[in-house]
């Protein structure tokens, strides 16, 4: 089957970003069914649990794709192997060391579940895959949202899944996200795709999601043409704009997936027969799931719940009596205490769940405030970064002079000073080059967050470059002077791991691009360990050393 787009784009991360009715899904399946007829691995994220028509050919009579279906025990239809929330560990396991394609779908689950299945996955896959691995996640602003976090589980779910689009390529994976909302789905997750493809958007925060990306990996004047069209899209048509392969924006036509259409209305789905689906030897992985769902069913509080109001229905039935025998005595008191023992036991597991919601928030707002206070009297407050987070904990740079001024506009925080800092003396700096001059990763959420306030505020100008305005100017107030040359490149040397640091210092001290294998060479690392090529990746996120083949130091580096 022919590609509607060039085949290199599917080296990189893809978005797809459309409204419902734009085809949105319907261009991400005819580019898995591609990928599925070149025999690639293909594990496809299914929160709505609609891919199951791969199995079957476009008139649903015959099969169509060998694919694994995970699903819930109680979605028989659409399940091969029943998993639970609890399953994700065991389902990585099996992708990671399988080449066996498959669609983990989640139809009926709520959010909760879904995050909690995610941890265990993204990060049992993160560790254990092994060669290349297209992960595909369709609704994905489930896993990425956007916006204040208080659950902790979700801060987890955002971590996995920005680590995998950060991280990812180290280890063979290739991620293709689909979205019907873009203005819900995390900046980092966005900026991480190399390549856009968007069709028919009309809510206005949808894009200007969309003007973000644009803004950051692409030419603004060419994505003009792309914002001003959006909302005038017909079904199956997109912009596919890959700046790293120099494609587009360039305006086709999805053609229509060959397999069966199971995002149809299911009335539609109906007609399509049970039988005929193909064989899959499961025997081995539902033994190693078995355990799982079958422990998650006798800690579930509802069905834990539904044993009380049995016990309870059971005492109802005994009658007091002056006659009662030892025997009913001895049931009696057995049932009593069986149902003491339930109750606490339920009391406990929601109470610990409840004790520890409130310390969260409870830690959150007594922390917030506080360093608000230190911001706000010029002391240096820094919180440690979790280990291996990506993108780092933003730092500000040395300065040769000891005066701190604070700035006229006192509302802004530390990152938008930082900005407005380097456009005061600078007057106008691409994105990538603020941001390293600051400290801070041009795909971090902050970041990109206080562009936009600053843009919002009119203290910058829209587009790539970025300039200052008067208003700009005068909130920033009495400027510091920036490190830059040598000195920029020694605190970020500070900043960086051993094995990202000595990469650096390799590229610097050469008069030449590198490849992987001299850079190893040099700093003694194999350039084949993960080790190596996650501090490869890293330094590209941070936009410290050029992308491709010889690599370089990044001239933002050194100005």
């Amino acid at each position: 089957m022919k590609l509607a787009i060039p085949e290199n784009i599917l080296t990189q991360h893809v978005a797809v970003l459309g409204k419902t009715g734009s085809g949105k899904s319907s261009a991400l399946r005819h580019i898995v069914e591609h990928l599925l007829h070149k025999q690639k691995r293909v594990c496809i994220i299914d929160p709505k649990g609609d891919w199951w028509g791969l199995k079957k050919s476009g008139d649903g009579r015959s099969l169509g794709f060998d694919v694994v279906m995970f699903g819930d025990f109680k979605d028989s239809r659409a399940t091969d192997i029943p998993i639970t929330e609890h399953s994700g560990k065991h389902v990585a396991e099996l992708i990671a060391t399988g080449n066996r394609p498959c669609v983990i779908g989640f139809r009926g689950w709520m959010t909760g579940r879904m995050i909690r299945f995610w941890i265990d996955f993204a990060s049992s896959l993160f560790n254990l895959n092994s060669g290349e691995l297209y992960l595909v996640g369709d609704e994905f602003h489930n896993f990425a949202p956007k916006g204040k976090i208080l659950d902790p589980e979700a801060g987890k779910c955002l971590h996995w899944s920005n680590r995998l689009m950060s991280e990812g390529r180290g280890y063979g994976l290739v991620c293709l996200i689909a979205s019907q909302r873009p203005q819900k789905v995390h900046n980092d997750t966005l900026t991480c795709c190399e390549t856009l493809v968007a069709m028919r958007v009309i809510h206005k925060a949808d894009r200007d999601a969309i003007q973000d990306w644009i803004e950051g990996c692409g030419d603004m004047a060419k994505g003009k043409e792309v914002l001003n069209a959006l909302a005038g899209m017909s079904r199956g048509e997109a912009f596919v704009w890959s700046p790293e392969v120099g494609f587009g924006p360039e305006r086709i036509t999805f053609p229509m997936f060959h397999t069966f259409d199971s995002f149809a209305a299911p009335q539609l789905q109906r007609k399509v027969s049970d039988s005929g689906w193909n064989a899959v030897d499961i025997d081995l992985f539902k033994k190693k799931l078995a355990s799982v769902i079958e422990e998650v069913k006798a800690n579930d509080p509802a069905i834990l719940k539904a044993e009380i109001r049995s016990l309870r229905n059971q005492l109802a039935d005994v009658k007091p009596s002056a006659g009662l025998t030892e025997a009913d005595k001895a049931m009696m008191s057995q049932l009593l205490t069986g149902y003491g023992q339930l109750k606490d036991s339920v009391c406990a597991i929601e109470e610990s769940f409840l004790r520890s919601y409130r310390n969260v928030l409870e830690a959150i707002s007594t922390i917030e405030p506080k360093v608000d206070n230190f911001n706000t009297v010029g002391i240096k407050f820094r919180v440690p970064a979790p280990a291996r987070v990506v993108p780092p904990v933003s730092f500000r740079p040395s300065v040769s002079s000891s005066r701190r001024t604070a700035p006229v506009d006192s509302t802004i925080g530390r990152c938008e000073r930082a900005i407005l800092n380097v456009l005061a003396q600078y007057d106008s700096r691409t994105i990538t080059q603020i941001a390293v001059i600051t400290g801070y990763s041009s795909n971090s959420g902050g970041f990109n967050n206080a562009l936009s306030r600053l843009r919002s505020l009119e203290y910058i100008t829209r587009g790539n470059p970025v300039q200052i305005t008067n208003q700009g100017r005068n909130a920033a107030g009495e400027v510091e002077q920036l490190p830059t040359g040598k000195r920029l490149f020694e605190n970020w040397c500070q900043r960086l791991g051993k094995c990202e640091r000595e990469i650096l210092r390799a590229l610097y001290d050469s008069d030449r691009p590198l490849s992987s294998d001299e850079i190893g060479n040099a700093t003694g690392y194999s350039s084949n360990s993960g080790g190596f090529n996650n501090a490869l990746s890293r330094l590209r996120t941070l936009e410290l050393i050029t992308r491709g083949q010889p690599i370089t130091i990044s001239d933002h580096l050194l100005q």
